[in-house]
């Protein structure tokens, strides 16, 4: 069998959102010397959230065929087809896909259809359902033996590629790419720092690593876990290449107050740090903010100033950077604090407090008609006040507000572009008191777009203070009683 891989993705953790290349080559099938016709490079691809047993037709979305090229090779680009088989997470659920018996909480309840919680609220961690996936294809070669034949396989076995894993997370064409002498290229995410295995690694954020939260905000970080395929996660030799523990501290005055916070991942905290081929586990949200810690009983000092997140491994060595949130007041000119939340580059949650002048502004369109007067399907005519004239038979509000930024850093500037860049953008509401054994909808989150169509990049060298505002309109119409 002479079809070949000649090309495919450097790296086996490819975000769905960039160029997903195979290229195929046959010197037999193509030589013009053995007259075939008809000749495409097929793909067979399967998509699934388990590894064992992905090759078979219960996983397979598709069969794609090329036909090929100039010099005889076949290039598949399968990424705008993956990525309609990963979305955002926007909920809480079921820890893996074995069974279901455990599963994110919200005030200690598990999630259920009727105790939902979102993906923001989660109490402690929560594994993905939807933005990881894993990917195999199957490549063969057909052809036909004469212009007016039947077109068959060339091979009676298949080459198939490694499989991958794809995550619901876009490149930018600022990311460097890697390139090997085979001409396979890809984004390295450990060396990027997004493959949590040292002190300096991030979360999948690029948020800066020092932040600022309210005493009531929700707040949720994301990292990848249970990876050892061209990254490891955790230092090396662990057993299981994953994160174990997230530790978070409270300080006041330069010295730490309460004691230290340990948050364990596991299934009956709503994640998993064992090792499975699951993609639920691959990628994990633990739930860090104020909102969150108070969910889930822990005790927050009454006096404090910022808190520290840091990530650890098995053998309880830290593996990630340290991440500090500082308390966070409302402005004491008593404008009204905004809080952001959107989809960022890696598919999961960013989030922002706008905590400057805020105005909003409702725009309506109603549908007018003229009414009759008096009463006319009655025993007499009355001549009432209430009828005829011009009458509104309903009306659309929709709601839009500009928000300001306080002066940020540049750091904080460059990573409020991506949400500019967003597509999913939510208004985030603080926590409050909820009864724990209801779910809650429509009470946290807001969809809203955000309506500016350019943004200008500020730094200190030319604006010296830097100030942003935003316009986003609030996409839930106001309706009106009909008449």
């Amino acid at each position: 069998m002479s079809l070949a891989i000649e090309q495919k993705p450097r790296y086996r953790l490819i975000p769905a959102g960039s160029n997903i290349i195979y290229t195929l080559y046959d010197a037999v099938t193509i030589n013009p010397q053995n007259n075939k016709f008809k000749i495409k490079y097929t793909a067979d691809v399967y998509v699934s959230n388990k590894t064992a047993n992905i090759v078979s037709s219960a996983n397979r979305v598709g069969v794609f065929k090329v036909t090929p090229n100039g010099e005889g090779y076949g290039i598949f680009d399968l990424s705008p087809i993956l990525q309609n088989y990963v979305t955002p997470e926007y909920t809480g659920g079921t820890v893996h896909n074995t069974n279901n018996t455990n599963n994110s909480q919200y005030n200690g309840v598990d999630y259920t259809e009727n105790t939902p919680h979102t993906i923001h609220q989660i109490d402690d961690f929560s594994t993905n359902r939807n933005c990881v996936r894993f990917v195999a294809v199957r490549f063969n070669i057909e052809a036909a033996d004469s212009a007016t034949g039947n077109v068959t396989e060339q091979y009676g076995s298949d080459t198939i590629a490694d499989t991958v894993l794809i995550y619901n997370g876009v490149l930018y064409d600022t990311d460097i790419l890697n390139l090997n002498s085979t001409g396979n290229f890809g984004f390295n995410l450990d060396e990027a720092g997004f493959v949590m295995n040292s002190n300096t690694d991030k979360f999948l954020t690029n948020a800066p690593t020092t932040q600022y939260i309210r005493e009531n905000d929700y707040l949720t970080l994301s990292y990848f876990s249970q990876y050892d395929w061209d990254f490891e996660v955790g230092t090396a030799g662990q057993q299981y290449p994953s994160v174990k523990y997230v530790k978070i501290q409270f300080y006041y005055n330069g010295s730490t107050t309460g004691s230290l916070i340990t948050k364990t991942i596991q299934a009956s905290t709503g994640g998993h740090a064992g090792y499975m081929n699951d993609s639920n586990t691959k990628l994990q949200f633990a739930g860090i903010g104020t909102g969150n810690l108070v969910g889930a009983g822990e005790t927050i000092p009454t006096n404090w100033d910022y808190y520290t997140v840091i990530a650890y491994d098995q053998t309880n060595n830290q593996i990630s950077d340290t991440y500090s949130f500082y308390k966070q007041t409302e402005d004491c000119k008593e404008y009204e604090t905004i809080r952001l939340t959107w989809l960022n580059k890696f598919g999961v949650w960013d989030y922002y407090n706008f905590t400057k002048k805020s105005v909003r502004t409702f725009n309506t369109q109603r549908k007018s008609y003229t009414q009759i007067t008096g009463t006319w399907n009655t025993s007499r005519f009355r001549p009432d006040g209430h009828t005829g004239g011009k009458k509104y038979f309903g009306s659309n509000t929709k709601e839009m507000i500009v928000l300001n930024t306080d002066y940020i850093t540049e750091d904080e500037a460059i990573w409020l572009e991506e949400l500019f860049i967003s597509s999913d953008v939510y208004i985030l509401e603080q926590r409050s008191t909820d009864n724990a054994q209801e779910g809650y909808m429509r009470k946290y989150i807001k969809p809203t777009t955000i309506i500016d169509k350019k943004h200008t990049r500020k730094t200190k060298a030319n604006d010296r203070l830097i100030q942003y505002t935003f316009k986003i309109e609030v996409d839930k119409t106001k309706k009106s009683q009909l008449m």
